[in-house]
């Protein structure tokens, strides 16, 4: 029995189907800086929680943040209430405080 091996899927052009997550990453990236929102984004690609996450009409992108992130009531109110634009992303962190999302 002989099997094709499988294509790689086909790379998502983010600015047609998620046009308004586009522009919020695009003004996260003014405000936070590209270096840290594009690690962001790589980190969460790669499967880690609590660094990027974003959802816009049926597509996501990244991995959700962890049951006991602060950020994650918002986070599943997003999913439940099926919103057409939800964004969230880890803040740097500052001396003496804790990382937070947007």
């Amino acid at each position: 029995m002989s099997q094709q091996a499988s294509q790689p899927a086909a790379r998502m052009d983010l600015r047609q189907h998620m046009p308004e997550t586009a522009k919020w990453v695009d003004a996260k990236r003014q405000e936070l800086g590209a270096d840290f929102v594009n690690g962001c984004i790589r980190r969460a690609m790669k499967g880690e929680p609590g660094f990027f996450y974003a959802m816009e009409r049926g597509h996501v992108l990244g991995t959700p943040f962890p049951a006991t992130h602060p950020i994650a009531d918002s986070q599943n109110y997003a999913i439940t209430m099926g919103c057409t634009f939800a964004g969230f992303i880890a803040t740097p962190a500052t001396p003496g405080g804790t990382d937070g999302a947007n």
